[in-house]
């Protein structure tokens, strides 16, 4: 299965891509970055090429690394200073080789050739918000050719995002920009989730792009905690990969939340790739909220419409246990080199 990944190299991504990188029916064709979400575009492009010595497969450092985009569509929505400095330091956690097979080529051109090109259909994994993709396929909606080739070769888009409140499912799922930030909050908003917050008007061009799009909402992940058992058997793992993450879950920035308020965002979008039994979806028509108030601010919400919104399935809940046992054994695969 080949599949494209882009991401904004936080911690869960960490761990959503040295899954698909070491699951055995998996080839990752590529990974685009977006400098707006976590870590900035310089530091998460070196960050995500020095990753990929972990898997120990010297075929992996020469996956290509392209370049996103330093601002989103919309908006200027950022993690708070002292997240992104963590993100931009790897979590002082060390790689364990540098890559110097480094060529940071642009995005868009990079995916526009890939695309017109590929002989297979693709996965498209989205876990650093709506960005990069957002903005390739607005550049597309004037070429015919790559239009087509999008709809024939992207099999499915898996994107960690989103949430649907009490309002339109019960149980509902809050947002979780408040919960991740220090007292006092920096934003208002209490009904957005970071992936769609970052970039609303993104996140709504893929939402309508009338692709094979799952959300794999907060409603699901937040049945999914990263718990401190978690962490502990992924210390019993004696591979690279498993040690890098294990050594990142244990930072200062990060151990704070877990069993408190980190959820298996990204590596439950990833195990979806592979394992789509893990979650129960159901169809909405939905849109995401665009406009801004910054007294009260609900911009980034997702918003069942069934007027104006686009069909799209979300994640309501997930299989807890299976996603840790699947997750771990595929980080302690035998192909591993240790």
């Amino acid at each position: 299965m080949n599949v494209l990944i882009d991401t904004d190299v936080d911690f869960d991504d960490y761990m959503a891509m040295l899954y698909l990188l070491l699951h055995p029916e998996v080839n990752v064709v590529g990974i685009s970055v977006t400098g707006t979400g976590d870590a900035h575009l310089s530091h998460g492009l070196h960050n995500v090429s020095n990753m990929l010595s972990l898997t120990g497969k010297a075929a992996d450092l020469h996956i290509p690394v392209v370049k996103g985009f330093n601002a989103p569509m919309r908006y200027s929505n950022t993690f708070p200073g002292e997240e992104r400095e963590a993100a931009d330091n790897h979590y002082d956690t060390p790689f364990p080789h540098q890559n110097m097979h480094r060529d940071y080529i642009d995005a868009i051109p990079f995916l526009e050739e890939y695309i017109l090109s590929a002989s297979e259909p693709v996965s498209l994994l989205c876990i650093g918000g709506g960005t990069t993709w957002g903005r390739f396929l607005e550049y597309a909606k004037d070429k015919p050719s790559l239009s087509k080739a999008l709809k024939d070769k992207i099999s499915q888009i898996i994107m960690m995002g989103g949430n649907l409140t009490s309002e339109f499912v019960e149980p509902g799922a809050e947002g979780n920009i408040q919960p991740t930030l220090s007292e006092p909050p920096c934003y208002s908003n209490k009904v957005a989730e970071w992936n769609i917050f970052v970039d609303p008007l993104g996140a709504q061009t893929i939402i309508e792009s009338d692709l094979n799009l799952t959300l794999v909402a907060l409603n699901a992940t937040q049945q999914v905690p990263i718990t401190q058992t978690f962490v502990d058997e992924l210390n019993q793992i004696e591979n690279n990969s498993a040690r890098f993450l294990t050594q990142v879950l244990n930072s200062q920035s990060i151990k704070k939340g877990i069993g408190k308020y980190l959820d298996f965002w990204d590596p439950l979008a990833a195990s979806v790739i592979t394992n789509p039994q893990l979650i129960q979806t159901q169809s909405f028509r939905i849109r995401v909220e665009q406009t801004l108030n910054e007294e009260n601010d609900t911009s980034g919400q997702i918003l069942v419409d069934h007027n104006n919104g686009s069909s799209v399935n979300i994640a309501l809940s997930a299989d807890a246990d299976a996603t840790y046992c699947n997750y771990l054994n595929t980080i302690n695969s035998d192909t591993v080199t240790k």
